[in-house]
């Protein structure tokens, strides 16, 4: 492991406080019986279900300090509801794990069991460096699953590449153009907290974000971070 310096967050964002670790890793093998990483979500959403609700998880302190950071950035609603809570709704809505891809399922595995945002991107189609940066209305998304632009008003915060093109929505929505694939070999996490969730935090999500892809996906050839408090 070592650091990586291309990556940054705009000042204007300073006041927020939107502590993120950008991790990058190589060569990610799919060595892992895709049965593996089922399992392991099957074994979380039983329990999870067995002994919580969606109200309890949504109240928690984690995911709570995700709200009050869009209403600090004066961005509420439900269209910006957090990552992790939209997952958490997601399961608990269909009552069971719906499996994607190994390395899309690992991931957000990670995410639901540490309440901490984490976004993919395929390292192929984005340009470096990547910087978090406040919008000004007029930048554009297609997030996955969706074919047609979405608009982001001016005062968000988005991941933004080199090129200009936008990765992710605050850490609502990613962009479909750099979503992972079956083929996707090297990979960029954005993992991102807010004041309740400072930089220890993610960097222990980054460590168990690599330690759950070698077990359930396949060993990586390297891997990079830089956090950024």
């Amino acid at each position: 492991m070592s650091a990586d310096t291309g990556f940054s967050r705009a000042p204007a964002l300073d006041a927020l406080g939107i502590p993120v670790a950008f991790l990058v890793v190589r060569g990610i093998e799919r060595t892992v019986p895709a049965v593996r990483v089922r399992e392991a979500a099957d074994r979380f959403v039983h329990e999870l279900l067995r002994t919580t609700s969606y109200e309890s998880v949504a109240a928690e302190p984690a995911l709570a300090g995700y709200r009050d950071l869009h209403a600090r950035a004066g961005k509420t609603g439900r269209q910006f509801l957090p990552s992790p809570e939209s997952l958490f709704k997601q399961l608990f809505r269909r009552g069971g794990w719906r499996a994607i891809d190994p390395l899309v399922d690992a991931y957000s595995l990670v995410s639901l069991r540490t309440r901490v945002s984490i976004g993919a991107h395929d390292l192929a189609r984005v340009s470096l460096p990547v910087r978090l940066a406040r919008t000004d209305g007029s930048e554009f998304l297609v997030p996955i699953g969706e074919t047609a632009p979405l608009r982001i008003t001016a005062g968000e915060y988005a991941y933004l590449d080199a090129a200009g093109q936008v990765l992710g929505r605050m850490e609502i929505r990613q962009a479909a153009a750099t979503c992972v694939t079956a083929q996707t070999t090297d990979v960029l996490f954005i993992v991102q907290g807010h004041a309740g969730l400072p930089a220890a935090e993610l960097t222990a999500t980054a460590a168990e974000l690599i330690d759950c892809l070698t077990r359930l996906v396949g060993p990586c050839a390297d891997w990079r971070l830089n956090v950024i408090a």
